[in-house]
């Protein structure tokens, strides 16, 4: 690793006092150990990579202040970047972070540094740092947020604003955090439904829609689960036929609703994304011919729609 300049050390070396619950300093003496336990995928470094750091940095004495042992527990995984969580127990008090970088060997290195920075970052500020060229060491990072760009083409399956099952295609972007996902969606139907009355007069009927969705990600894992809210505006084209004076008219289209969804990262630059909402409408005019009884069609109060996209993610 890098040598690290002395602002940059005790900086760290704060975060490290945070975690173990306990003042750091170099001249109590030593009375506990260190328990650690790495939890990374087959391509990291090992574990015992990881302690012959850790032990380089304090040169080879890995043993904790006065105080009582330090059990440090991280576990690593590779989302939309390498990500290590952190948690600690010492004298009685716990402690969690979240550190990210670019590379596994680089979180490994930034463990390493913060779990020496911890035990003693004296000796820590007096090592001899050599750089390693296979990959850049990185700084911790304390509850980073990525965020990504969306864009892609979906398709789209709803019942319950036209007399029948309407198909869509369409084409949306969003933006995703961590913990939360909005997108802003256009669609066209591509089916047109017909609804006749006992006369034989009939209506047929198409729409597009716009949707905007908010979604919250409840998943700790890669593939993203959670409640959304929908807002949907829209335009229903109809005109009516089989009577001695049809129709033709354009009506606004608008509901709300909520639902689920369920998003995955395949390969890396593409996610897939699931989702399922109940709408209910704020507007739901009657469909009627001018002389003759009886409503062609009025969309119920209730409605449902599912969605399948795949997008680019940068």
């Amino acid at each position: 690793m890098k040598r690290l300049p002395s602002l940059f050390l005790s900086l760290v070396g704060a975060l490290g006092c945070a975690l173990v619950g306990s003042p750091c300093s170099a001249s109590e003496e030593t009375s506990g150990i260190l328990k650690f336990t790495w939890d990374a995928p087959a391509d990291c470094p090992s574990e015992p990579q990881v302690r012959m750091e850790i032990s380089r940095l304090l040169h080879g004495d890995i043993k904790i202040r006065q105080g009582g042992n330090l059990d440090v527990r991280v576990t690593v995984r590779n989302g939309e970047t390498w990500s290590a969580d952190f948690s600690t127990l010492h004298a009685g008090q716990t402690g969690r972070r979240l550190i990210e970088a670019p590379t596994c060997p680089s979180v490994a290195d930034a463990t390493a540094l913060i779990v020496a920075l911890m035990i003693d970052p004296d000796a820590v500020a007096g090592v001899s740092q050599v750089p390693k060229e296979e990959h850049p060491s990185a700084a911790p990072k304390v509850e980073h947020v990525p965020m990504e760009f969306l864009v892609g083409p979906h398709v789209q399956g709803r019942l319950g604003t036209l007399p029948g099952v309407d198909i869509g295609l369409g084409i949306g972007a969003g933006l995703v955090g961590r913990r939360w996902r909005t997108d802003l969606r256009w669609t066209y139907g591509l089916r047109e439904q017909v609804a006749t009355l006992p006369s034989g007069a009939s209506g047929r009927f198409s729409i597009v829609t716009g949707s905007v969705s908010g979604c919250l990600n409840l998943s700790q894992e890669r593939t993203a689960i959670g409640p959304c809210a929908v807002f949907e505006p829209g335009l229903v084209s109809s005109s009516g036929y089989g009577a001695s004076a049809g129709f033709s008219k354009h009506a606004a289209w608008l509901a709300v609703g909520g639902g689920v969804y369920l998003s995955s990262p395949w390969g890396r630059y593409l996610r897939t994304t699931l989702e399922v909402d109940v709408l209910m409408p704020l507007h739901r005019p009657d469909y009627v011919f001018q002389d003759v009884p009886g409503v062609v069609f009025r969309a119920p109060a209730v409605g449902t729609r599912a969605l399948a996209a795949i997008a680019c993610h940068f």
